[in-house]
C-alpha cells in the first residue's frame, strides 16, 4: 500500500496506532472505522456551532420586534443602565448603549445617563446615529446635582447626524453628573450607538 495515496486522517490513524502501512484487509478496516466515527464527531460539532449561531439570530430578531421596541416610551440597551455599577447611583464606566428612538415627542425622545466622577477625570462620548439625512439631530447636556438632587447645566454639546465625539473634563468637585441626550429632529427614527468612556485623570 502506498504511502503518498493515502488519506492524511487514515495516516494519523495508523501512526497512532503505533503501526507500519501494509495492505492487511482487517487493519484496514477498522482504521476506516475510526476515521468515519471521528468524522462524524466533527460533522456532530461543526452541526451544533452552527445551530447555536442560528438559535441567537432567531433570539435577537425576536427581541428586536417585540412590543418593548415597538413602544413610544425611551428604550435603552446597555451594559449597565438596569444595574447601575455604583453604590452612589451611577452607572459603570466604559458605558455602551443602544438608544432605539421612535416616539414623537421631546420627553420620549430624552435619555439620560448618570455617573458618579471624580475631580480631575475626564469623560469621552461617542455618538453614532446609524441613520441621518444630515445636521444636528440632538443635543447632548451635562447636568451637575447637588446635594439636594437639584440640577445645574455645565455644558451641552450639538449632536449630528454622522459619527460624533466629545470631550468633558469640567468636573471640578466630585458627585452625580447626568449626560442628557434630547434627539430634537423628531423626523429621525433608527438606533443610535453611544460610548462612553473614562479618559486620563489628572491630579488637581
Amino acid at each position: 500500500m502506498s504511502n503518498d495515496n493515502l488519506d492524511p486522517l487514515i495516516k494519523r490513524e495508523f501512526e497512532a496506532l503505533g503501526l507500519n502501512i501494509v495492505s492487511n484487509d482487517l487493519l484496514a478496516d477498522m482504521v476506516f472505522e475510526r476515521v468515519k466515527k471521528r468524522r462524524i464527531r466533527k460533522w456532530l460539532f461543526a452541526g451544533g456551532i452552527a445551530l447555536s449561531i442560528l438559535a441567537l439570530a432567531a433570539l435577537s430578531y425576536v427581541v428586536g420586534t417585540s412590543s418593548l421596541f415597538s413602544s413610544r416610551e425611551p428604550v435603552i440597551q446597555s451594559n449597565s443602565y438596569q444595574i447601575p455599577g455604583d453604590v452612589n447611583g451611577g452607572l459603570a464606566l466604559p458605558q455602551y448603549a443602544n438608544l432605539r428612538l421612535s416616539g414623537l415627542t421631546l420627553a420620549e425622545r430624552t435619555y439620560t445617563f448618570t455617573f458618579a466622577l471624580e475631580m480631575g477625570q475626564v469623560i469621552e462620548i461617542f455618538t453614532d446615529p446609524r441613520d441621518g439625512a444630515g445636521g444636528n439631530i440632538a443635543e447632548l447636556t451635562v447636568y451637575k446635582r447637588d446635594a439636594n438632587g437639584e440640577r445645574e447645566k455645565i455644558q451641552t454639546y450639538p449632536v449630528a447626524a454622522g459619527l460624533s465625539s466629545s470631550e468633558f473634563g469640567n468636573i471640578n468637585s466630585a458627585g452625580l453628573y447626568d449626560f442628557e441626550y434630547v434627539f430634537t429632529d423628531l423626523s429621525y427614527r433608527g438606533v443610535v450607538r453611544v460610548g462612553i468612556l473614562l479618559g486620563q485623570f489628572t491630579k488637581l
